[in-house]
């Protein structure tokens, strides 16, 4: 069992109990992986690390618009090849370490420098947005103790939006240097909150940050608590145990709706839900048998018994809340003969067998969790295609299908992070991204070639064309079967006042949250 540094947390909840208003706890579906941002990719540890850690750039509460974050301000170069930030004075991390332009380069060291001692991925396996963020960096250095330079081969249209990424929460140097391979179990930011116990598959402990440079958070303790079943933590959620619901499960909805102690926050979500199809296995090569999958699915059917109405569908690649949506698509209606002929026309006989892997509780871009697989299984099954659904908790679920060799369907979905279009199709879609991000393993060179092209332009109406190519085409060669798109959905008590949602699905300005009786 993982417990990380000594803390009695028995002794918090009775401060908790002393002094309620003080203490805030959030219950999550699942156990972190790690909480560190240059190594963990999981909404389940970005959730705890946007309390922990800051960026650069920080997004404007409840939006994806940048504002300044540990970078007080910085300058664009007319030619898009050079960015120059300005840190701010007077941070520190959590273990006292400065933040200057000296502790930025060593973290920029540590992601970029194949030389650097602590080079992080020389600490064990790595799924991270290092390539996605910084592919383009030709160069960064020091200009003076509190300015960063940083030159691009190439302009990166989404780099400043990208900085804002829970993933790129700037880490201290000095605590991933004491700590190694074990900084991703001992995180220290300059965040709101400071880390103070993880008790495996049952909480993370944080407490306020009394130095944080936007001020002091309005509670002193955040419990990040683990409830795997979603109706013990709505019952927390009832009792007053926890404070705010971090997964909310579809079938709770009524159940929270129905409690005027409990209010039901909604978003319109940048997320995607559907089902990853193995792009390099046959039959599935074949882009006919793709396309039957996706014919042979009633997604409007699935969105009212399983979402409580929460979803639409999908009809691009693109969640219709993300800039650079294409309205006129329609998509793929449903129609099971037509999946039929497709499948017949591929040469695919009826009994084919193949398994489904499922994760075992809900996500938030799946509030209905392993029900989707169960449901995705009779759609196929009308049409000749038998599945097995099997199912892991998320970490070896994630560990399974991002291994680059998993052969079977899985239940897959992605919540965007950064509010650029550039983050869903090459995040997921873009052969480069094999096997963390394209996890189905589709290749189309043309579509990378384009994707390329449109993460580097800097005029916008031309991304947006670009964009509406790149949907077409990738839902024309159908690498999942497309099922949703959620609202963000997240349950809290009405004494909760200051928290807010963030179409990342993040747990940003916690500072700015408390508990009022």
């Amino acid at each position: 069992m993982r417990r990380i540094c000594a803390f009695a947390f028995t002794a918090l909840l009775a401060l908790g109990t002393a002094r309620a208003d003080t203490t805030l706890v959030v219950t999550m579906a699942a156990d972190p992986t790690g909480l560190d941002p240059e190594a963990v990719l999981n909404n389940t540890s970005g959730f705890v690390m946007a309390t922990i850690y800051d960026g650069l750039i920080r997004y404007k509460s409840g939006t994806v618009e940048v504002e300044p974050g540990l970078a007080e301000r910085w300058e664009v170069s007319p030619d898009g090849l050079a960015y120059t930030f300005h840190l701010r004075k007077g941070v520190k991390y959590h273990d006292g370490t400065a933040l200057n332009a000296q502790a930025l380069i060593a973290t920029l060291d540590r992601q970029l420098n194949k030389s650097d001692p602590n080079y992080i991925y020389n600490t064990g396996p790595v799924q991270s947005y290092i390539d996605f963020t910084y592919g383009s960096v030709a160069s960064y250095r020091a200009v003076d103790d509190s300015t960063v330079e940083i030159k691009m081969k190439e302009p990166s249209a989404a780099l400043l939006a990208s900085l804002a990424m829970v993933w790129n929460g700037v880490v201290s140097p000095t605590a991933a240097a004491k700590y190694g391979k074990e900084f991703r179990n001992h995180p220290v930011g300059t965040g709101p909150f400071i880390f103070r116990e993880w008790r495996e598959r049952d909480l993370v402990a944080l407490d306020a940050n009394p130095d944080y440079w936007r001020g002091k958070p309005k509670v002193d303790h955040l419990v990040f608590k683990e409830y795997p079943d979603a109706q013990a933590a709505l019952l927390a959620l009832k009792r007053g145990d926890v404070q705010i619901m971090g997964d909310v499960a579809t079938p709770v909805i009524p159940s929270i709706r129905a409690d005027q102690n409990l209010v039901l926050l909604t978003q319109p979500g940048l997320a995607v839900n559907g089902l990853a199809i193995p792009n390099d296995v046959p039959p599935f090569t074949d882009k006919r048998v793709r396309q039957a999958l996706n014919y042979a699915v009633d997604k409007d059917a699935i969105n009212k018994a399983l979402y409580s109405g929460l979803a639409t569908t999908m009809v691009s690649p693109l969640p219709e809340a993300q800039w650079g949506f294409d309205k006129t698509m329609t998509g793929y209606p449903y129609d099971p003969a037509k999946a039929k002929e497709l499948l017949a026309a591929a040469g695919v006989k009826p009994g084919l067998k193949v398994e489904m892997l499922a994760y075992s509780t809900p996500r938030g871009y799946n509030p209905a969790g392993p029900d989707l697989a169960v449901a995705l299984q009779g759609y196929l099954q009308k049409v000749g295609i038998a599945t097995d659904v099997r199912k892991l908790d998320i970490g070896a679920f994630l560990a399974t299908v991002r291994s680059g060799k998993y052969q079977g369907l899985f239940i897959t979905g992605f919540s965007g992070d950064n509010g650029d279009p550039d983050n869903f199709l090459n995040a997921l879609f873009n052969s480069s991204q094999m096997p963390v991000g394209d996890t189905s393993h589709y290749k189309n060179p043309e579509v990378d070639k384009l994707m390329d092209q449109a993460a580097r332009e800097p005029d916008h109406a031309k991304r947006v064309a670009m964009y509406k190519t790149l949907q077409r085409q990738i839902m024309d060669d159908a690498p999942w079967v497309f099922v949703n798109s959620v609202l963000q959905v997240r349950a809290a008590r009405r004494e909760v006042r200051g928290f807010g949602l963030n179409p990342t699905q993040m747990f940003f300005d916690m500072d700015q949250v408390s508990v009022e009786k």
